[in-house]
């Protein structure tokens, strides 16, 4: 009876210790719950802080091509300004056409100003995507560090280590609440400014367009210029052949004199009597 009533106390312990065991389990196992939730968001806000900062890299990429465009033009503009300005003579000189180009200058100069604005205005909202980017990558590090602490107090059973990964839980849990309003509150107010300056910088350039003056002056080059391209070449006028050269008559050739005989009563030059 005694080795039986000890056998009996033996397992009443085991049942409470198993009862204590299966009531940390349960913690442990809702703790890892929540941080695989934690980990899970975590890692889809890293993704997408991601995504964000490369459209907002393309479209920081897209209002320089337009300040590129208007300081190319503006830069062209004044070069022909300062060109027909050295050249201009009085009364030949059309000054219409120079206020016009000035006044081109100086819509391409606004244009080319909105522009690099437009493109500054980017800065604030990369850097708040890179930054959360960070941030989220931190709070699903620290997700990922109590799930493995929360697995080891589950396997040796012990208060401690779970402890431990509820303080790396609720730090992922501030981290990502954190940043999220941090982030959330930049990038709408970052947004709004970058609309507002794309916006403006539209209605620049449909204003300041001068369709009516450019298709007047191809209409006049058409007037003035159309009919001397229309007009036939004249026919070429015929070259006369030039008159064959007659060839030079041969040099006469040179004949030897004739020999002269000796007359008689000449004196015998061999020295014969």
């Amino acid at each position: 009876m005694g080795h039986a009533h000890e056998e009996l106390e033996h397992a009443e312990h085991i049942a409470h210790a198993g009862h204590g065991g299966d009531s940390l389990s349960r913690k442990v196992g809702i703790t890892m719950a929540l941080l695989g939730v934690c980990l899970a968001f975590a890692a889809a806000k890293v993704g997408g802080q991601r995504v964000e900062l490369t459209q907002a890299l393309v479209d920081q990429q897209h209002a320089h091509a337009k300040f590129t465009q208007s300081d190319i033009k503006h830069r062209v503009a004044v070069l022909t300004l300062q060109q027909l300005h050295a050249e201009a003579q009085p009364g030949t000189t059309s000054a219409k056409d120079m206020v016009l180009i000035a006044n081109t200058i100086e819509r391409y100069l606004a244009e080319a100003k909105l522009a690099d604005k437009w493109v500054d205005t980017y800065d604030p909202l990369i850097e708040a995507h890179a930054e959360g980017q960070e941030r989220y990558e931190l709070a699903q590090l620290a997700a990922e560090i109590g799930i493995v602490i929360a697995s080891i107090a589950l396997l040796l059973k012990r208060r401690e280590p779970w402890l431990i990964a509820v303080v790396f839980g609720v730090a992922a849990i501030g981290m990502l609440a954190h940043t999220w309003w941090h982030t959330r509150g930049v990038v709408h107010h970052v947004e709004h400014e970058t609309e507002e300056t794309e916006k403006a910088w539209e209605e620049l350039h449909k204003e300041s367009k001068t369709d009516a003056v450019d298709r007047a002056l191809v209409e006049d080059v058409k007037k003035v210029y159309g009919p001397l391209v229309d007009k036939p070449a004249p026919a070429p006028v015929p070259v006369p052949a030039p008159a064959p050269v007659p060839a030079p008559a041969p040099a006469p050739v040179p004949h030897a004199a004739p020999k002269t005989p000796a007359a008689h009563g000449d004196p015998d030059l061999s020295g014969r009597n």
